[in-house]
């Protein structure tokens, strides 16, 4: 690598420190773009990337392990340190013919729920001792917090043996209570799927999983759920009704009865999240949650999945919330402005009356 590049990765690196961003994305053809409080800013005091800085910027990150691993793959997810300062969580890709590269800032921290801001009844979920829970939003929604959140107070508070399977490694957790283990895909397993079933004789009371990639994969951990455990999972549905409609749809026909069967019985709750830009640059976390009730589960095994609006409407006290009436809470807290609410809300006619 010339000291050119290396010189322009460090600058973009220390902006990207400086200005609090939070993702770094590299396409050949455009200039780098950042992400700042949720908006993506362009660089443009940087040069436009052409193959040369690319190639010299994938052999800057990626060990000389995964470069064969790279070229089979075409696509590969790791962390990078640098320089003491800060870890990123590197994707490299193929796109149109070329690699584009993707990095996340890990900040390393692992707030707790309190400090998030969620609602209580998400503390509560670290105190079920087996089932499924589902963290889900799109990407840069804040997930992986909020699932470290609640893997952390399981560990403050419990004595459990937790096994992670990470894609890769983000947040390092260091026993408390419980004895954590955490292993990455590609590195220390194979695959997520690989990973489930080598533990489904052993020891272990906690399974958390960083995405799930598969058929097999989501089958291994209903099956888990199945068996007695607790099980994480985060998924990248927008809502919680097209989370638990995504999981029945992904399976055969003939399977579909049981998938509904073990989702009615063994959910513990699903928490779908977005962040929303607030008045004051930064941003807020706006939440959907789904708790188990009777009602739920008799919705859930009959496939009546779009009835569950009105049951997450109507249980606040259940610990129920929806995505509407999260985001009127952070009008009325001052939080985030009314455009700004209905821009993210699932339906603007009902948003609207909350305001009232």
């Amino acid at each position: 690598m010339t000291t050119t590049v290396e010189t322009t990765i460090n600058q973009i690196l220390n902006s990207v420190a400086e200005r609090r961003a939070t993702d770094i994305h590299f396409d050949i053809g455009s200039n780098p773009f950042i992400r700042v409080n949720g908006k993506l800013v362009s660089l443009p005091d940087v040069a436009v990337v052409n193959k040369e800085f690319l190639d010299a910027l994938i052999k800057y990150f990626v060990p000389a392990e995964q470069l064969e691993l790279l070229k089979k793959r075409k696509e590969i997810k790791f962390v990078f340190p640098w320089k003491d300062k800060a870890r990123f969580k590197v994707h490299i890709f193929k796109q149109k013919g070329s690699h584009s590269v993707s990095l996340k800032l890990i900040t390393g921290q692992i707030l707790s729920l309190e400090k998030l801001g969620v609602p209580k009844v998400i503390s509560s979920f670290s105190r079920a001792s087996s089932g499924l829970i589902i963290v889900t939003g799109a990407f840069n929604s804040g997930r992986s917090t909020t699932l470290a959140a609640i893997i952390d107070e399981i560990n403050k508070s419990r004595k459990e043996r937790i096994l992670l399977l990470e894609k890769p490694i983000e947040h390092l957790f260091i026993n408390d209570q419980s004895f954590i283990e955490q292993r990455e895909i590609g590195n220390d397993v194979n695959s997520f799927t690989e990973g489930l079933v080598s533990i489904s004789d052993q020891d272990i009371n906690v399974v958390v999983l960083s995405e799930v990639d598969n058929l097999k994969t989501l089958e291994a951990l209903l099956e888990m759920a199945e068996s007695g455990r607790l099980v994480l999972v985060i998924m990248n549905y927008d809502t919680v009704i097209s989370c638990i409609q995504g999981i029945v749809s992904d399976f055969p026909e003939a399977k579909k009865k049981w998938v509904r069967d073990v989702l009615a019985k063994y959910l513990v709750g699903i928490i779908a999240q977005k962040l929303i830009p607030d008045v004051k640059g930064d941003q807020a976390l706006a939440v959907e949650i789904l708790t188990s009730s009777d009602s739920g589960k008799s919705l859930i095994k009959d496939g009546r999945f779009a009835n569950l609006e009105s049951i997450i409407q109507t249980s606040r006290a259940q610990g129920m919330i929806s995505m509407d009436m999260s985001l009127a809470e952070l009008v009325r807290m001052g939080r985030i402005d009314q455009q700004e609410a209905a821009k993210y809300a699932t339906d603007p006619k009902t948003i609207a009356k909350l305001f009232r």
